[in-house]
């Protein structure tokens, strides 16, 4: 009986203590939601600075929900306009899909309209979206030497706003990171004006963490270190700008992660117990030296890197880099042993770091994935959407990987985009099982080159929130509307034009070229021209008399659209299109008054060639995105001194011509520019004096051979000024050359 009442009254206390906690759960409040001012501040930006209108947003701050990455919801009322989100992220996401599907507004990389009334509308219901995605990465490498080598905190501050706009919560941040190399290599016995002599001027700088080059050129080449101390400590005091800003909103800053290239013979002699392996060359560079990831020595040197980079910088949990990237020799090391150290040490460094990777050509390599910890990676397919290595690599043999978009190629400037594969394909592998696709946690925006195309990286970034495949000719009308501010026929006709044929690419296991199919008038001079760089593809990627149509259609909008940024920048680019068609059709009728012998004919025929130039440059010029002197006057403002200044002003011009000296026989016009002074002042001189020597060899039927490797170099050490601001009105000009076209 005694045990009996025992037992009852242990079972009588723990009912009470149940129940007591039960009431205390009942009394403890919600989490209640939250202001966020990082995201605010964003939103303000994004509107031109409004502060007023964007007073009108309430925004919230609210957990995550269960099973999902990010979500938001719009609501309120009008001129009370609440956005819920699940981070900041998701906050300045919902902003911009209101700015999109309530407001009719647009942003983008290339032109914003913003016309809103003195109250804000709300949805009639509330609109959610959400993503399970949680990894939505932005950057490749080379952006950093295509792009932004020269951008200030200016373009940083805005492009962060918009990455946080198109869902972004990681991004590579390489500029100023160069700094860790400078404060980890002087602890291994290089003096810091050594370091510096490694290191490679800022456009070249990517490749240079990806193993590819050096600084290192005795010839003094347009690349060539050394660079000056201010230089390095300016660009790293930008990038510590960018990460902290990066994380105020919620993206996690990528930052190189260190897999043991060093600084050639000088660290080997300073170091000589080590076990350094020479990489052989790349496009006639010599490769870094490779400093062994098992040799006793690595470990040292990569807790000295990551912690300088830690100094700089501050810490964070993705760290991206890949062993024989592109190449490179592994003498004689495992690969799955020089993984698992790389691994190692970069764990040691942050205890929870996710090793981010990247699958091109081989990588990764199976050897690589089954040796590592493979739930602390993240793979990038970065050519998912035309040839996706998830399919041939056995879904990365269950590693988390995310889907990617190269699309540009060296930030060349054809009228092209991918808009099937993101828009279609992604939510049906989205859809599929993981026996199908594998672990996929994320997508990947990793352009060689940004800031052209806009349409391409808004609904790329649209995607994030769309779990079903988009009816793309609804989506393109209403993108033309809400970019130009009107529901024009006219517009609505070029952009369906512009869907099937610019933007009609899909993928085809990257079997016919990369990009868009380029202007002749960039390419070297030749009557059998089919690709300016030697990765392009050689057969245009449509009709060109299937495109024309979208410039007479432009021209037709009303007189209210012809002043916006972004209509103008659209009509420059379709004019500009249809100028290197024409082109590409005039040589032809150059090689083939060449073949007949007529002299007369070829007079004529290069004649009209270099005009269409004339006319492409005159029309670039009208529209701010398409100048040379803004990329060159952005160079020169990084330096210090007029010294300084005149070397970046050559690094500048190098990457987008001749690449360097040593690459310029294989990677020459890779980077190949429709710019307003390119034209005119670098491709048109030399198609003229290729013409001017053709002439001499009608008879002979052996065209000129002409050095434009030494042409180029020539180019890269001149100072010519070129115009920094537009001139000119892009509608007339566009006009009068489709009217002198027959169009």
């Amino acid at each position: 009986m005694r045990r009996t009442l025992a037992v009852l009254a242990v079972v009588l206390l723990l009912i009470g203590l149940v129940v007591v906690d039960v009431l205390r759960s009942e009394r403890r409040p919600e989490p209640q939601p939250t202001d966020s001012p990082t995201a605010r501040a964003a939103i303000a930006r994004l509107l031109g600075g409004d502060e007023r209108r964007a007073a009108q947003f309430e925004l919230r701050r609210v957990p995550a929900q269960d099973g999902l990455a990010d979500s938001f919801t719009i609501g309120g009322t009008t001129g009370h306009v609440v956005l819920s989100g699940s981070s900041d992220v998701a906050l300045v996401s919902g902003f911009h899909w209101w700015l999109k599907y309530v407001a009719g507004n647009h942003i983008s990389t290339n032109g914003d309209r913003i016309s809103l009334p003195d109250a804000l509308p709300a949805p009639g219901k509330p609109i959610s979206r959400r993503t399970t995605l949680t990894d939505r990465y932005a950057y490749n490498f080379t952006v950093f030497g295509y792009t932004m080598p020269y951008w200030t905190w200016t373009e940083w501050e805005r492009e962060i706003d918009y990455l946080a706009a198109s869902g972004v919560n990681r991004a590579l941040v390489l500029v100023g990171q160069e700094a860790v190399w400078y404060d980890t290599f002087q602890s291994f016995g290089m003096s810091e004006s050594e370091v510096r002599a490694w290191i490679a001027q800022p456009s070249l700088q990517p490749w240079q963490w990806y193993g590819s080059t050096s600084g290192y050129d005795p010839g003094g080449g347009v690349h060539a270190g050394p660079v000056s101390k201010e230089l390095i400590a300016r660009r790293a005091e930008l990038g510590r700008r960018i990460a902290d800003r990066m994380r105020d909103l919620g993206i996690t800053p990528v930052f190189p992660a260190f897999i043991g290239h060093v600084p050639d013979q000088v660290f080997a002699e300073r170091n000589p117990d080590a076990h350094l392996v020479p990489q052989g060359g790349y496009s006639g560079h010599p490769r870094p030296y490779w400093l062994d990831p098992t040799d006793e020595l690595y470990g040292k040197v990569a807790a000295r890197f990551y912690a300088a980079q830690s100094a700089r910088f501050g810490d964070t949990t993705h760290y991206s880099n890949d062993l024989l990237h592109e190449g490179g020799e592994l003498g004689g090391v495992d690969l799955g042993d020089a993984g698992r150290a790389v691994q190692v040490a970069l764990r040691d460094a942050h205890r929870n770091a996710i090793w981010v990777l990247q699958a091109w050509q081989d990588n990764p390599m199976r050897e690589l994935i089954d040796a590592i910890d493979r739930k602390r990676v993240l793979v990038l397919d970065l050519d998912a959407d035309d040839g996706p290595s998830w399919k041939r690599k056995d879904k990365f043999w269950g590693a988390p990987w995310a889907w990617g978009t190269i699309q540009n190629f060296g930030g060349r400037l054809g009228t092209f985009g991918n808009l099937h594969e993101p828009g279609r394909t992604l939510p049906e592998v989205r859809k599929a099982g993981s026996g199908t696709r594998g672990n996929l946690v994320g997508t990947a925006m990793v352009l060689e080159g940004t800031h052209l195309n806009p349409v391409v990286q808004d609904l790329f970034g649209e995607m994030v929130w769309r779990e079903e495949p988009v009816d793309l000719r609804s989506w393109i009308a209403d993108y033309a509307k809400r970019r130009y501010g009107v529901d024009d026929p006219n517009l609505r006709d070029a952009w369906q034009t512009l869907l099937k044929t610019a933007y009609s690419f899909r993928a085809t296991n990257h079997e016919n070229g990369e990009g868009p199919h380029e202007s002749p008038f960039v390419a070297l001079p030749s009557l059998k021209m089919t690709s300016a760089s030697n990765w392009g593809p050689k057969e245009p990627r449509y009709p060109a008399e299937e495109f024309e149509p979208a410039l007479r259609q432009l021209l037709k909008a009303p007189a209210s659209v012809r002043q916006l940024e972004t209509y103008k920048y659209d009509l420059v680019d379709v004019a500009r299109q249809v100028l290197a068609d024409r082109g590409r059709a005039k040589l032809t009728e150059i090689a083939d008054a060449y073949g007949a012998k007529d002299l007369a004919a070829l007079d004529t025929t290069t004649d009209e060639y270099l005009a269409y130039m004339t006319r492409t440059d005159e029309l670039l010029g009208t529209q701010r995105d398409w100048l040379l002197g803004t990329w060159l006057t952005s160079a020169r403002a990084w330096g210090s001194t007029d010294a300084e200044k005149a070397v970046l002003e050559r690094d500048a011009r190098g990457i987008i011509t001749i690449w360097s000296e040593r690459a310029c026989g294989v990677l020459r016009d890779y980077a190949n520019r429709d710019w307003e002074g390119m034209i005119g002042g670098f491709y048109q001189p030399r198609w003229e004096r290729f013409f001017a020597e053709l002439a001499g060899t009608v008879e002979s039927g052996k065209p000129p051979n002409i050095d434009w490797c030494a042409y180029g170099k020539e180019w890269t050490s001149q100072t010519t000024g070129y115009a920094t601001a537009p001139v000119g009105s892009t509608y007339e000009v566009a006009a009068r050359i489709a009217e002198e076209l027959g169009l």
